[in-house]
């Protein structure tokens, strides 16, 4: 994927730190062209806000015809999102995309 605008999500994704992100989610949305990459290479924490933050934008990506990708994601978000089998609809990447 060749995403377009990539956005690098903070230490920590959680409840508090979602509510922050929203505007810059609506953003994107409203943009309404080009593939979107979040980087979790900093992220060392994720709580179900943050996976639900995802989901939600994944979806409403999706509805526009357009592609989310996760980039290097690793630790305590990896093991989270795998479990939850994120990566089976959203692709993740350890790597962070360039």
């Amino acid at each position: 994927m060749n995403a377009s605008i990539l956005l690098q999500l903070p230490h920590q994704f959680d409840q508090d730190t979602v509510k922050h992100f929203r505007p810059e989610f609506d953003s994107m949305l409203r943009c309404e062209e080009g593939d979107v990459c979040l980087d979790l290479s900093a992220v060392d924490f994720i709580d179900s806000s943050g996976v639900g933050a995802i989901i939600h934008l994944f979806k409403r990506l999706k509805s526009q015809g357009r592609d989310l990708e996760l980039s290097g994601v690793s630790g305590q978000p990896r093991r989270i999102l795998l479990m939850l089998r994120v990566d089976r609809a959203i692709s993740m990447q350890s790597q962070v995309a360039a």
